[in-house]
């Protein structure tokens, strides 16, 4: 699915969700305030909360979709996360606004009003609109797995549970215990703060790049393996961007193929891994021979660069080859040291020749072995050194 698809969908769902916050605020700020119930108000107002953060969805939205550009290179998904956080912000202000109200009006229960009973109706019709487009919305939120959405679903999940308090509150009061329509306030700024400081870890995670759970990193490891080509993962790197995963991995590869097979074998580990997995985004992948190691002696022919392991090596053999006999040079590092294929552009090689040409190296530590070819590529020595 491209990007313009995604921010269509995202914006089309949202849309539909602050018409519904929309209507449902005037209804119960206007109902809660004829019928005299405090929780209906608070209620909402937490609608109106609702709406004004799927407008601030929306203009996330526009961002956190866009295409990778010169500037944003893994593209806008941290919009998302910070839009996250925005939204947590907005449900821990609305709690503080409705415990405190709640708490003002405790300490004078003798003053509180009964409501009306036609604010029963009032919060039903509530519950069955919210709990309506939150399905909806996280049915959205999955397919595009955002988590944005996913946090938009959950703020009105939350307004459907308040509004259950608010109706069960509702019938309290009309029992005679007039204390609980101010009670289901409290519990409804309970609710939104817990969710508002969910949605604030989660995001903030994700801004210290913490890794992606060990469950997870071994399910994609499993599935690397699975592989024809891949002899190990020697690390896997994990970080999440506006719901998308990020993946840095090094993978062990006979080291004898060439750079390009090399490279496509990181080209179908990408696929299969972005195939596989709906949230995986980006791959980067790292190949090392399987045989690398540390010896010293190789090491240290290994920070000389290939430029200067070819200078010692052909000064070795300046006084047995010209420049113009030698057609390639290739160098091999591997666990026991640097392998060394060389072909000559004559058809013949003696014996004494190839002989002279791999004792030359002897003295070169860090040089394993050398194997000596014609122009034919047919090899005429390969010469194991101590």
């Amino acid at each position: 699915m491209d990007s313009s698809t995604t921010q269509s969908q995202a914006i089309n769902v949202t849309l539909i969700g602050m018409a519904l916050d929309l209507f449902l605020a005037g209804l119960k700020i206007i109902g809660g305030t004829l019928t005299q119930s405090f929780a209906l108000v608070t209620d909402g107002i937490h609608s109106l909360t609702d709406a004004i953060t799927d407008i601030f969805v929306l203009l996330v939205a526009r961002f956190a979709h866009a295409a990778p550009d010169e500037e944003h290179p893994y593209g806008h998904g941290r919009f998302e996360t910070l839009g996250t956080i925005g939204m947590g912000i907005v449900f821990f202000s609305t709690a503080a606004v409705l415990l405190y109200d709640s708490y003002e009006r405790l300490q004078n229960t003798e003053d509180l009003p009964v409501p009306a009973a036609a604010g029963l109706g009032i919060a039903l019709l509530s519950i069955a609109g919210k709990e309506w487009i939150f399905h909806y919305t996280m049915r959205v939120a999955k397919r595009l797995n955002s988590n944005l959405l996913k946090a938009n679903a959950w703020h009105s999940r939350s307004d459907a549970i308040s509004s259950v308090a608010v109706l069960i509150g509702l019938i309290g009061a009309q029992q005679g215990y007039f204390w609980m329509d101010t009670l289901a306030a409290i519990f409804v700024a309970c609710i939104i703060a817990t969710i508002g400081w969910e949605l604030c870890m989660d995001s903030l995670k994700e801004l210290v790049d913490t890794s992606i759970p060990k469950q997870r990193r071994q399910q994609i490891q499993r599935c690397i393996m699975a592989l024809d080509g891949i002899l190990g993962v020697t690390r896997l790197r994990s970080r999440s961007s506006g719901g998308k995963i990020i993946l840095e991995v090094q993978l062990l590869v006979n080291p004898r193929i060439s750079v390009s097979e090399g490279h496509q074998l990181g080209e179908i580990v990408s696929r299969s891994l972005t195939g596989n997995f709906s949230d995986v985004g980006d791959v980067i992948v790292h190949i090392d021979p399987e045989t690398h190691n540390h010896d010293k002696a190789l090491h240290d022919m290994e920070l000389l660069g290939r430029e200067n392991v070819l200078e010692s090596i052909k000064e070795r053999w300046q006084d047995l080859l010209t420049e113009e006999q030698i057609e390639e040079v290739s160098l091999h590092y591997l666990e026991r040291g640097i392998e060394v294929d060389l072909t000559l552009r004559q058809a013949q090689i003696s014996d004494a020749l190839a002989q002279q040409l791999a004792a030359a190296l002897e003295p070169l530590q860090g040089i394993a072995s050398v194997r000596i070819y014609n122009k034919l590529h047919e090899a005429s020595i390969n010469q194991q050194l101590s």
